[in-house]
């Protein structure tokens, strides 16, 4: 190693040093400067009292006539009983360069970005972003600075990588206009990471041009969110978590006051919920944000106002699993409500249980002087009246149950691994749901299980068709071996299973595993990791078991049960799809379940 190289390595080491010394420092005395809010535990702290509080999204910052009445919807949603509202400090590019999809294009032209190219920055938009801190600390409300957008409205993640010479990542074909493959090199390209730097380090080292006050020491700041909505494609979350660790610790090397959340939306099954929590237990991380939308977010089946506050729950468990507060950044509801419920309906539900289960912050998309706004909470008419007094009762409610926080249940791990599931159960005596039986010469029975005579299933989702059933991530499908009017001798049971993995749909075919465990009447009799099978090699999944207690029932001519289960414990949560042997494949006539009595 040169002495340049050993100059530079020395440089990194110092500040990575200085970046845990203050995050230790920070949590070690849980202190933050006077009027800076600060996160200890589940709770966020405000000069040593409990702050929880409602808030919201606010249009303020790329519209000339949002602009123009700043001010105004800022002093709006102070009255609202808002207490933190979140804002855009980003925007990248001009006319000529990534353009938004559909309804963003009410924002086009974009004239308010904070970077017109990779080396130009607009000074105004800081200037302006100057102004709404100010004006929010005249109102009492603290800001939470959003630091780059996943989507295209703003030029975002996409132009970043056209920056950095990678083509293709904003693709109007694409489902929003994101390849997500080629938008994933906006975590590893080195290229978009350091103008992402550049960018973070000038909001970082700012001072405020009205008040004087670097931004690091300014009480008006509640947080920054490195990133609004980062997605991750399935199998990659490496990626993505080595950039939250990296522009956290960068973040905090120049500001250690303010408290960092990764921004990365949230979860929808137990597989991204265990890469959601390991994102938000990085030292270098504060809180925990997770953002729904029910009538789009069709994923996460919150289908109902009660299905809201089991998503809730499950949420609130996940940041009590990491012991950081949690914020709902964003939910939103049309003015017609959804699913038979109204829009008021769903509100209410939602600060309900977000103040009841102990959330640090409930926020909602969006205060706006605009009427014609999507998801719109407008305070120009009198249409949204009923609404806004529903806002202003909740900050009252977490006013009220400042110190709560969430109830003992939610704090016990085991229970909330998996966010929700779907089940079915079918009769016994139901036709068609038992095997057909084979007696074989040598004494051998054999009971070979079609897909649809499974008896029970419950998955995070669950499908099928004619010769195959599924279920997606973590659950169990379990057949039930009927009982005999004889008795036999059984020194071993063989059960097979044709299984193969559920594909999630960003997922490449070899890297998607799922680990199985065979149940057989409650008890664990193994698992197997099965990979994805190549058709023309069908793979059977093959278990021997000897154990005395599942023998002697099957030898008595009791019924039983075999279960294939992916167990929330599982290193693989990718579900199991049981389907009938592929055409051409010689399985002499066998099913693609099948018990054997030896």
């Amino acid at each position: 190693m040169n002495r340049k190289q050993l100059l530079v390595a020395a440089s990194v080491l110092i500040a990575v040093a200085a970046v845990l010394f203050a995050i230790s420092r920070r949590r070690g005395t849980d202190r933050a400067p006077a009027g800076i809010v600060s996160a200890r535990g589940l709770r966020f702290i405000l000069d040593g009292r409990p702050f929880r509080f409602v808030g919201a999204n606010v249009s303020v910052m790329y519209r000339d006539e949002d602009r123009a009445r700043m001010p105004e919807t800022l002093r709006q949603a102070a009255q609202m009983g808002i207490k933190v509202v979140r804002v855009w400090a980003s925007g990248e590019g001009g006319p000529s360069d990534v353009k938004p999809i559909g309804a963003d294009f009410n924002d086009w032209p974009r004239t308010h970005s904070f970077r017109n190219r990779a080396n130009e920055w607009n000074e105004a938009e800081f200037v302006f972003l100057d102004q709404v801190i100010t004006e929010a600390a005249r109102n009492d409300l603290r800001v939470q600075l959003c630091l780059v957008n996943w989507w295209r409205d703003t030029g975002g993640v996409t132009q970043y990588l056209r920056w950095a010479g990678v083509e293709g990542a904003d693709d109007d074909q694409q489902p929003f206009g994101i390849n997500e493959e080629k938008a994933m090199q906006f975590y590893t390209n080195e290229t978009a990471r350091s103008l992402y730097r550049q960018h973070v380090q000038k909001i970082a080292t700012r001072r405020n041009t009205v008040t004087g006050l670097l931004y690091r020491d300014d009480p008006a700041i509640f947080g920054y969110e490195l990133i609004n909505e980062g997605k991750c494609v399935t199998g990659r979350w490496d990626e993505r978590r080595a950039w939250v660790a990296e522009m956290s610790r960068y973040l905090k090397s120049f500001d250690p006051n303010h408290m960092i959340a990764p921004g990365v939306w949230g979860y929808r099954t137990a597989a991204e919920r265990r890469e959601w929590l390991k994102d938000h237990a990085l030292p270098s991380i504060d809180y925990c944000d997770v953002h729904n939308y029910p009538r789009e977010d069709r994923d996460t089946l919150v289908d109902s106002p009660q299905a809201l506050g089991e998503f809730i729950a499950n949420r609130v468990a996940a940041a009590g699993a990491v012991n950081k507060p949690l914020v709902f950044g964003e939910f939103g509801m049309a003015l017609d409500g959804f699913n038979g419920a109204s829009q008021l309906d769903w509100y209410r539900a939602y600060f309900d249980h977000t103040a009841r289960d102990g959330a640090g912050g409930a926020m909602f998309w969006i205060v706006t002087p605009d009427p014609n706004r999507g998801y719109g909470v407008t305070y120009s008419t009198p249409r949204d009246a009923g609404l806004i007094a529903e806002i202003r009762g909740a900050s009252h409610v977490f006013s009220s149950l400042v110190n709560a926080t969430p109830a003992p249940g939610l704090l016990d791990p085991e229970k909330h691994l998996v966010p929700r599931q779907l089940a079915f159960t079918r009769s016994e005596i139901e036709e068609g749901l038992l095997p057909k039986i084979i007696y074989e010469p040598d004494g051998r029975v054999l009971y070979r299980f079609a897909p649809a005579t499974v008896a029970r299933g419950r998955f995070e989702k669950l499908g099928g068709g004619s010769g195959y059933i599924w279920g997606g991530g973590v659950g169990f499908f379990e057949f039930l071996v009927p009982g005999r009017d004889t008795r036999r001798r059984v020194g071993e049971i063989v059960v097979r299973g044709h299984i193969q993995p559920v594909m999630p749909t960003d997922a490449k075919n070899d890297w998607v595993r799922t680990r199985v465990t065979l149940f057989v009447n409650g008890t664990d009799c193994g698992s197997r990791l099965i990979p994805w099978e190549d058709p023309k090699t069908p793979l059977i999944q093959e278990w021997k078991i000897d154990s005395w207690s599942a023998r002697l029932r099957a030898a008595r001519g009791l019924p039983f049960t075999i279960r294939f289960e992916v167990t929330a414990e599982s290193d693989w949560l990718y579900g199991v799809n049981i389907s009938n042997w592929p055409k051409g494949y010689d399985a002499h006539d066998a099913t693609p379940v099948e018990v054997e009595l030896r």
